[in-house]
């Protein structure tokens, strides 16, 4: 049984859309509020019975959120004087080289999408490589997809909007309710009409939440892959989709309401070690540690038969299955398409797909290519 935070790495290491764009905050497109034409059939006012009491003051949907303006300043501003991070020597993100008997190559990296000023550290260092590459292939162009027309945009998360007379608390226990509701007014995630979407959404705003909370040291807007493609779109290289969007949401919306629930709870039930985790993670992704991202994403939980029903446990590997193993068959494919083409491709995509015995190194591998870990980048 793999461990349970296995249901938390969405957000950092699994999907462009809710990893790089929520700015998970990202949730790129999904925490924007649908135009007044889409959603005339959504009551605009929220009503006090509606919302659990608190103390806290409420937080105003963006647009009515009065703006003072500064005095510009008649001084000029001191040139930054922010420090490298420590530990930035010690930078090497897991790349891999992928050769095969034709000649054939392509770079294998592994994204991940949050980071402090060590990510620019790794950019400086892998820029050479990209450069010698004919193309960078990401999960997806989400810098591209957030300049797509807002009706494209809205027609994508329309599967995570109720489509009914019914709210979000219709479909959530009153006390996990008040809970997450509290946790994404504390992360500034409520905007209005967020009581209509369903709960595929809360479970990726939730879980956005804990990592905005729990991590504020952490950049959870710059991703490794947006910093890629902005990399690429300066140096004019070409940018490739390994996936879309319209993949992303329509998996991220197919699952049961049971095993939303579970998520929700799941990453409530860990906000005390949410960011212990996390930051665990992140540093083993600083260093390429591949057995240590593999134990995270793939370790043996004991006390999961024992913290779950047989129900909720085959939900979960469901889930695992569906997030990872079948999605790497697809990324081994289009990889698999490029080397046969001679394209030379640097393809990055999160590091959780790489590791393991279905990741992307076991399968090329397979596949009949050598795949070799680089151990020190310049």
């Amino acid at each position: 049984m793999k461990k349970t935070l296995a249901l938390l790495l969405p957000a950092v290491l699994l999907l462009s859309l809710f990893g790089g764009c929520v700015r998970f905050g990202s949730v790129p497109v999904s925490t924007a509020e649908p135009s007044a034409a889409e959603t005339a059939s959504f009551s605009e006012q929220e009503t006090a019975e509606s919302r659990p009491e608190s103390t806290e003051p409420e937080t105003l949907p963006p647009e009515t959120v009065p703006v003072t303006e500064e005095p510009a300043s008649t001084e000029s501003e001191p040139a930054s004087t922010e420090p490298e991070p420590a530990g930035a020597e010690d930078v090497h993100p897991m790349l891999f080289h992928v050769t095969g008997p034709d000649g054939a190559e392509m770079y294998l990296f592994g994204t991940i999408h949050v980071g402090d000023g060590r990510m620019d550290v790794a950019l400086d260092k892998l820029a050479p490589i990209l450069e010698d590459c004919g193309a960078l292939a990401v999960e997806f162009d989400i810098v591209a997809y957030e300049k797509r027309d807002t009706q494209t945009q809205m027609q994508d998360i329309l599967p995570f909007i109720l489509s009914n007379d019914t709210t979000i608390e219709d479909y959530m226990p009153p006390e996990m309710y008040a809970q997450a509701y509290e946790l994404l007014q504390q992360a500034k995630l409520y905007p209005s009409l967020m009581k209509h979407y369903n709960l595929a959404m809360w479970a990726q705003l939730v879980e956005s939440a804990a990592l905005q909370l729990s991590c504020p040291e952490l950049n959870v807007e710059g991703g490794m892959d947006r910093h890629l493609i902005t990399f690429c779109y300066e140096k004019g290289i070409e940018v490739r989709d390994v996936e879309s969007p319209e993949l992303q949401y329509g998996l991220l919306a197919s699952f049961s309401d049971e095993l939303y629930l579970l998520l929700i709870e799941n990453t409530l039930d860990n906000l005390d070690t949410y960011g212990d985790s996390t930051r665990e993670l992140y540093e083993a992704w600083l260093s390429g540690d591949y057995d240590r991202i593999l134990a995270l994403v793939d370790g043996e939980d004991e006390e999961a038969d024992e913290t779950y029903t047989p129900e909720q446990l085959a939900m979960i590997e469901d889930y695992n299955y569906r997030m990872l193993d079948e999605r790497n068959l697809g990324m081994r494919d289009r990889a698999l398409e490029w080397l046969a083409a001679g394209d030379k491709v640097f393809f990055a995509v999160g590091a959780a797909h790489l590791v393991g015995d279905a990741g992307l190194v076991t399968l090329l591998r397979e596949a009949g290519y050598t795949v070799e870990q680089i151990r020190s980048v310049p």
